[in-house]
């Protein structure tokens, strides 16, 4: 007990680390660069802390602007950083991925600073900085051709002085290699101290991840020297691939004393990718090896292989575009090893529930790692602290293997040490009792469950059949029968009034034909019976026949009601089940209504469906209910604007007739404002 409270206690210290880390990663709100300025003279460095350089940068394509020359400009664009410049491709057709550039920024600065820093990340693949005409610093260096650029892209903090409240930064960059293009990462300023203990504190971060990846790895590399399991040993070398990977991410001051040149870093950081999905296959296949597909195992294996091989002998200009296809890669690969753990986990293997938390984990960090990577998202990188958290979950999965290992062989040697005769036909015997015990007992326990499940679902249909019949079908039956006795009882009443009972007469009939249309559809939804027959019809058609229903009610609250439907909209569904639906949600409409209030219908197409839209300006619905509208399992009830009652059955038959049709259907709605209720059905030709 002692040990598994004391692994426990860690788990949560490094769990609130990294909380607290990803909580730091969060940008705050910060000025944006317009046409080329971004006016900080109203920033507080001190208190708000360092601004990212976001926005619309000036931007020269093929030029390379020398700022000690005043008017030395040229035909200009402007852009948005961070991003590549290949982005602009669609609007400059002339911008090609492989050039040069200059990047132009002026800074509005607030009174009393002569003393800034940039960070600087991820500028593809060279560049240089100038501040009011000044070099400050080069990450290699921008040439204006393949030859003549030198490639470096790490992250860097450049110290610069300022005169005034304006500056003018200015950026070369050239890339003839990599697959992005310009200042991808971004540039970051603050005030000296603030970056450096930004950096202070990153680096900390990566200090630590890299201690613990490296302790973690050492420690699980002793244990499979002292005993061989396969599942530990490569457990340790995604450990140190992770610890080389912190390093690279964030750009220790170690990296600087090796000198490595750009080539050599791109190489090293995508093989460290690389090696990471063969590893990680080999380690979840020698944990559950029944479970893994022999095929799909040697598959990956060979495709890892030919990725790692294309990074050692091709060059940057072609390994740099093999990422997105090793995303699509490790997206298969983590469908195939999810799929391996649920069948373990429905095997009874054990800790697969632990690894299925931590599988999702790293999904999520590389998930978003991947996207950064192939510029669809705009995020910082993550992976090491989702593989933190992941190595964490399965660092204490595997030490409590091997402690329950332990006992179970402390246990086994007091049993030897008690029974000597007939220990193998004992095991064997005790084995197979066991075994067959649970395999009757876990399937006693799934009848049981089934069974129970069942008798609930049956008595909670009753109840709310018995409880809809007794309330809502008595009660328009009850209005009718008492109109009805009004008039035989007093032949002298006026037709004035005369009308009015009959009309409540008619609305109660209405009510209680739509309320047992609307249980039929539901008793046959319960029993699995609810199916669909496809048939091609006009929208317009069935929007005028369901209209003409619904005309009493429309007139008894002198409702307006607007048609945005076009003639050329036909639909495949089944006509009938979608005449129900049209009719309960126009039934709806009016019932939340006020009185000269105002339906509007609509359809648009859409990616081959027909999107309709039944809208009015009622009272809305709040939040807490319009959660439970579609829950099969929640029964909600409201008044209408007239104290019109309701069964609760309606949005729940709509949703699951529209379901049985292949379309969605949503409902959006705030209070006081209105509800919209929209239906997506497929789309039939004229």
């Amino acid at each position: 007990m002692g040990n598994s409270s004391m692994r426990i206690r860690t788990l949560i210290s490094f769990f609130a680390f990294a909380f607290v880390t990803l909580l730091e990663l969060h940008a705050q709100e910060s000025p944006v660069a317009v046409k080329g300025v971004i006016d900080l003279r109203n920033y507080n460095f001190k208190q708000q802390g360092p601004v990212e350089l976001k926005g619309e940068y000036e931007f020269y394509w093929n030029q390379m602007l020398n700022p000690a020359i005043e008017g030395d400009t040229g035909e200009m664009n402007y852009i948005s950083v961070p991003g590549s410049w290949y982005s602009l491709r669609y609007a400059l057709p002339e911008i090609e991925r492989y050039g040069f550039a200059t990047y132009r920024l002026v800074l509005l600065l607030p009174e009393r600073v002569d003393e800034v820093a940039f960070g600087i990340k991820d500028v593809f693949s060279a560049s240089g900085y100038f501040l009011n005409g000044k070099a400050i610093d080069y990450l290699g260096f921008p040439g204006v051709n393949k030859y003549q650029t030198v490639i470096k892209y790490d992250r860097p903090l450049v110290v610069a002085t300022v005169q005034g409240q304006a500056a003018e930064l200015l950026i070369r960059v050239s890339n003839f290699d990599y697959r992005s293009s310009g200042i991808v990462g971004g540039i970051t300023m603050g005030l000296p101290d603030q970056m450096e203990q930004a950096r202070d504190r990153e680096l900390f971060r990566g200090h630590f991840l890299m201690g613990a990846f490296l302790i973690i790895g050492i420690y699980f590399l002793g244990l499979y020297l002292i005993r061989s399991e396969q599942y530990r040993l490569y457990f340790s070398l995604i450990c140190l691939l992770m610890t080389f990977r912190v390093g690279m991410i964030l750009d220790l001051p170690i990296l600087d004393e090796i000198n490595l040149n750009g080539l050599t870093m791109a190489r090293l950081e995508y093989l460290i990718i690389y090696f990471f999905a063969p590893f990680f296959t080999l380690m979840i296949r020698s944990l559950f090896p029944i479970e893994f597909p022999k095929l799909i195992f040697r598959l990956i294996m060979w495709i890892s292989v030919i990725f790692i091989v294309v990074v050692v002998v091709s060059p940057i200009s072609l390994f740099s575009y093999t990422l997105p296809w090793f995303f699509a890669l490790f997206i298969g690969i983590s469908v195939v090893i999810l799929y391996v753990i649920l069948l373990a986990w429905n095997r009874g293997r054990s800790h697969a529930p632990a690894f299925t938390l931590g599988l999702m984990v790293l999904f999520a960090g590389s998930l978003n790692d991947m996207l950064v990577e192939i510029d669809l998202i705009d995020s910082p990188y993550v992976i090491h602290y989702a593989m933190f958290i992941y190595l964490l979950i399965y660092a204490y999965i595997f030490a409590d293997k091997s402690d329950r290992l332990q006992k179970m062989s402390d246990k086994l040697a007091v049993e030897l040490s008690q029974v000597r005769n007939n220990l193998e036909n004992l095991v064997e015997e005790r084995t197979t009792e066991l075994q067959s015990m649970s395999l009757q007992l876990e399937g006693q326990k799934k009848k049981l469950e089934s069974t129970n499940r069942d008798l609930v679902e049956a008595m909670n249909a009753r109840n709310r059949l018995f409880a809809i019949i007794g309330h809502d079908v008595r009660a328009p039956i009850g209005y009718a029968r008492q109109a009805l006795e009004m008039i035989l009882d007093n032949p002298d009443v006026s037709n004035e009034e005369r009308d009015e009972l009959l009309k409540m007469i008619a609305s109660s009939a209405e009510a209680t034909y739509n309320l047992l249309d609307n249980l039929l559809v539901w008793g046959r939804s319960q029993t699995g019976k609810l199916k669909a027959t496809m048939v091609r019809f006009k929208l317009k058609d069935l929007i005028d026949e369901s209209l003409v229903l619904v005309n009493i009610g429309l007139k008894d609250k002198k409702l307006k009601v607007e048609v945005f439907v076009s003639e050329d909209h036909y639909l495949e569904a089944d006509r009938d089940q979608l005449y129900i639906v049209i009719r309960n949600l126009l039934s709806n409409a009016i019932k939340f209504t006020p009185e000269k209030g105002t339906i509007y219908i609509s359809s648009k197409k859409d990616k081959g469906e027909v999107v309709i839209s039944i809208r009015d300006a009622g009272i809305g619905i709040p939040s807490s209910i319009r959660r439970k509208l579609l829950d099969a399992r929640s029964h909600v009830s409201t008044n209408g604007t007239n104290g019109e009652k309701g069964s609760g059955l309606g949005l729940k038959i709509c949703n699951e007739i529209i379901q049985s049709n292949g379309g969605w259907m949503n409902i959006e709605s705030k209070t006081g404002t209105g509800t919209t209720v929209i239906l997506g059905i497929k789309a039939a030709k004229k």
